[in-house]
């Protein structure tokens, strides 16, 4: 069945004299299996905050942690909206025969405003959204399955008191410019009390952070709102007939406090001040400019992040040697915050912000790429030089399946390994770009950057949803 559901007007805005989706830049993530939709919209660009003076500040472990350089660019304030998709309004579809005095079928999303949306301008927003099968649970929760389920006790991780097994669940990253405020949703009218709890089935990682590095995110900073399926009319009146997306649980993972637990245990000789008037300043952590970016999110809930940092020993001239530039690819484990060092590694000529970003969504899509075997990774390792363990192809966002299997064509990759090889200094340009499709399967992005750009454009589509964005 095909039906056309309007924008609610809440969602972009009443303006009578133009079109909003012409002004305010959006991307949309479409979840995999095509029942949730986010949306994420472009609102301000100035963050009165912090205006840089104070880079470079002296940082005791145990205080508050510094905002990443990235907000002196021309920071975005936004607001992200959770929405259904008539698909899953297919699966709620009975709603309407068990309630048939209410005249239409409500509609619920979920809006946060007032949001520092630093996604748009990481190297993708497709790696924002994923799937999960697992919904930390409350001690109160956990108590009702107890109850019902019958099980025992157990462990208790600092995340939450345990974990909740259901089908279909969605884990959700939002870069707020010092970590992410990650959001697990499920459907509504799947009650929180279905599904079997399960404790934790993986083993420690390598390190324990000595402070959190998970916190508790602003209370009440989702609010709902309904709207008519049919006609996508706000709806002010009772909701007792709704479907929708819902919050089961929130955390905010501190990449910066992760970043400062790194250097401190370390205990990096070129972050450390030597000459300082202040006894009572000696000793402190000196934090660097720093970028990261989101890599994967395993099914274990286990997060990989890309980190570049700059040598403070460098900037300051004390060791010629030294490499202006540092990163490390870490892997979280947000059952217990335990941390593993993935790989460290230096850059001989990376200086300045533009330059780190740069360098920081290279190092993730080389990461990426890596694991997910595309481009000259698909080919036998034996025929790499170590130099082609740095590679990352260029990408593009386009929504086609045509071309994801030259993605891993391996006799496609392995003539332009053979070319690398016996090229020398020269250029060569790969076969062709690395579809982001390829490598971010949990959600297809579709944006309005043609409508904001004057592109003619009739309809936006998504690669695997048979949603379609539809102007005019």
């Amino acid at each position: 069945e095909s039906r056309c559901i309007s924008d609610p007007a809440s969602l972009l805005g009443n303006s009578q004299s133009s079109s909003p989706a012409a002004e305010i830049p959006i991307h949309v993530l479409l979840s995999d299996d095509g029942a949730l939709g986010v949306a994420f919209l472009l609102q301000s660009s100035s963050f009165d905050g912090w205006d840089g003076s104070d880079r470079g500040r002296t940082l005791n472990h145990s205080r508050t942690f510094s905002f990443s350089p990235s907000i002196q660019e021309k920071d975005v304030l936004g607001k992200i909206v959770i929405f259904p998709t008539p698909l899953m309004m297919t699966f709620n579809s009975n709603m309407e025969s068990k309630h048939p005095h209410h005249s239409c079928l409500l509609t619920a999303s979920l809006h946060c405003s007032n949001l520092r949306i630093a996604g748009f301008s990481a190297h993708t927003t497709r790696n924002l959204l994923w799937s999960t099968s697992l919904v930390p649970v409350t001690k109160a929760s956990q108590n009702i399955i107890k109850q019902n389920r019958g099980t025992g006790d157990h462990d208790i991780t600092p995340l939450c008191d345990g974990f909740r097994r259901v089908l279909s669940a969605y884990i959700l990253f939002n870069d707020e410019d010092d970590g992410y405020r990650i959001t697990w949703i499920t459907n509504a009218n799947i009650s929180n009390d279905e599904g079997d709890l399960v404790h934790q089935h993986s083993s420690p990682l390598s390190h324990k952070p000595q402070c959190n590095i998970l916190q508790n995110p602003d209370e009440n900073a989702w609010e709902k709102c309904f709207s008519e399926a049919d006609t996508g009319r706000i709806h002010h009146g009772e909701s007792g007939n709704c479907f929708g997306p819902e919050i089961s649980y929130e955390r905010y993972l501190r990449v910066d406090a992760l970043l400062n637990d790194i250097l401190h245990r370390r205990q990096f000789f070129l972050f450390k001040e030597k000459s300082v008037p202040n006894e009572s300043l000696k000793g402190r952590m000196m934090m660097p400019e720093f970028f990261y970016n989101l890599v994967s999110v395993s099914n274990e809930l286990q997060v990989t992040i890309a980190i570049v940092f700059s040598n403070l020993a460098a900037s300051c001239h004390t060791s010629k040697k030294s490499p202006p530039s540092l990163g490390v690819v870490v892997m979280v484990s947000l059952w217990d915050q335990s941390y593993n060092e993935l790989k460290w590694v230096q850059h001989p000529s990376c200086r300045g912000e533009a330059a780190l970003k740069g360098w920081c969504h290279e190092l993730a899509m080389n990461w990426r790429m890596r694991g997910c075997g595309v481009g000259i990774f698909c080919v036998d390792k034996t025929k790499l030089l170590p130099t082609h363990q740095n590679w990352a192809g260029e990408i593009h966002e386009c929504n086609i399946d045509e071309d994801l299997d030259d993605d891993i064509n391996e006799p496609l990759w392995e003539n332009h390994v053979s070319q690398l090889r016996s090229g020398g200094r020269n250029l060569i340009l790969p076969p062709k770009h690395i579809s982001m499709s390829s490598l971010y399967t949990s959600a297809d992005m579709v944006s309005n950057q043609a409508v904001n750009n004057a592109i003619p454009v009739k309809r936006i589509i998504s690669r695997k949803s048979p949603i379609e964005l539809i102007y005019g």
